[in-house]
């Protein structure tokens, strides 16, 4: 119950990171007011704490529904994201309500004098000039969805000077897990396995990835409201470990049982590596990423396999 007596506003709260930070913070006893326009959220990934949460449906570009669901909170998780944007499309409406957005929850928290932990991405190191990727690695995002994400860490940084905007963010690997509604490759290549179709592969097998259980990332929320030290810092939050897109599909291939064969497809760039240094969040956090590739996929199989409609 480390969070017993604070409330928190998740935005994004459907979806399947925000599904599950409302989870992990009921159970670190933390009152949630979940925020979600449920575009592509799902009211069902909620089923098990609708009656725990209170509820928000609303834009996050409007300024008066922030204001009002922010008005008793002590900390602001930002998820809210336009699916728009992760589709790669130039959007112009997407980008302004999602720094529409931003803004308006960086009014809110610093009328609160709350915290606000911001969940940007790793895509904002773009192609990655070296490895493992730290935090001080050039900021070259090549893909719309990057930029936008750049843009709002700009906004958190510049309101913390100006205002002292009590801020944390978090630039993401990629995450893994039950309820995943992006469809990543883990759970695409779990799905083909249980289907029982070819396990596909782009390139060559070479391309490596760090991967993160759904399970890390809220803890490594709830860390981030707890410790003093994380106001006004940057952290890479993603696994311990680095596999190739070969070495997961066989790892896929052992955790399901499944007979399908992996096939390669031609792709540009093949041996791309993509590797995330994640000490500062070990050293100032105190992070321990407890769930291993085995486990987390393990975990996602069985899920998948008692919810064989969600997809």
């Amino acid at each position: 119950m480390r969070l017993k007596g604070r409330k928190v506003l998740v935005t994004g709260a459907a979806g399947f990171l925000g599904s599950h930070l409302c989870e992990k913070l009921l159970i670190e006893g933390s009152g949630v007011r979940g925020f979600d326009i449920f575009n592509s959220g799902k009211k069902a990934n909620l089923s098990g704490v609708l009656k725990k949460i209170d509820l928000v449906c609303g834009d996050v570009s409007s300024e008066d529904v922030v204001a009002r669901a922010a008005m008793d909170v002590d900390a602001i998780v930002h998820l809210a994201f336009p699916m728009e944007l992760r589709r790669r499309s130039m959007d112009n409406r997407a980008v302004i309500a999602a720094l529409a957005g931003l803004m308006n929850l960086i009014q809110a928290a610093l009328r609160r004098k709350a915290v606000l932990v911001y969940i940007s991405s790793i895509a904002v190191y773009g192609n990655g000039q070296y490895n493992p990727i730290d935090e001080s690695h050039p900021l070259e995002p090549v893909l719309i969805h990057g930029a936008v994400k750049l843009a709002g860490e700009n906004l958190c940084a510049t309101l913390s000077r100006s205002h002292g905007l009590r801020v944390v963010i978090l630039r993401v690997a990629d995450i893994y897990g039950p309820r995943n509604t992006r469809v990543s490759v883990p759970i695409k290549f779990l799905l083909q396995a249980l289907r029982d179709e070819p396990i596909t592969v782009y390139g060559d097998g070479s391309d490596s990835r760090t991967y993160t259980f759904i399970d890390d990332f809220s803890e490594a929320v709830v860390m981030s409201l707890l410790c003093p030290g994380a106001i006004g810092e940057i952290f890479n939050i993603g696994g311990d470990e680095c596999v190739t897109m070969h070495q997961l599909a066989l790892e896929v291939k052992k955790v399901t049982g499944s007979g399908s064969p992996v096939w390669f497809k031609d792709a540009p760039a093949a041996g791309r590596r993509l590797v995330i240094n994640n000490l500062k969040s070990k050293k100032i956090l105190g992070l321990k990423h407890s769930v291993s590739l085995t486990r987390g996929l393990s975990e996602t199989y069985k899920w998948l396999l008692d919810n064989p409609g969600y997809y």
